[in-house]
């Protein structure tokens, strides 16, 4: 009787320290993965910032997702090689079609005073 009381114990504590922590990791990934959308900025297992641009569904095959990692750069891509969501996409950005960031980061420094200024 006592060895079922350990087994169960030892059954228990692998249950809560290994198993666990992985299936709520997995099903939040999951749920990241379903509620992606276009010019949502990523972070993909391989450690780069990207932005994703389409994503395409298929019947026969996995989903696959395509990503601008830098300006006419697009990576393929599956759902697995996004590591997490780094950034929502702004309601705005995703209805105007092609979206030219590099002027919002020049109004953004224009914006700034210079070291002149102070």
């Amino acid at each position: 009787m006592e060895y079922l009381t350990v087994l169960l114990a030892v059954v228990a504590a692998f249950y809560f320290i290994l198993l666990r922590p992985v299936m709520m990791q997995q099903r939040k990934h999951r749920r990241d993965i379903s509620t992606l959308a276009i010019g949502d900025e990523v972070l993909t297992t391989a450690g780069f910032y990207a932005t994703v641009i389409e994503i395409n569904t298929y019947e026969d095959r996995p989903m696959e997702i395509l990503l601008e990692a830098a300006p006419g750069v697009i990576l393929r891509g599956t759902p697995g090689a996004v590591e997490s969501i780094a950034r929502r996409a702004e309601p705005s950005d995703t209805g105007s079609g092609d979206v030219d960031s590099s002027s919002a980061v020049v109004q953004d420094a224009a914006d700034t005073p210079s070291t002149a200024d102070r």
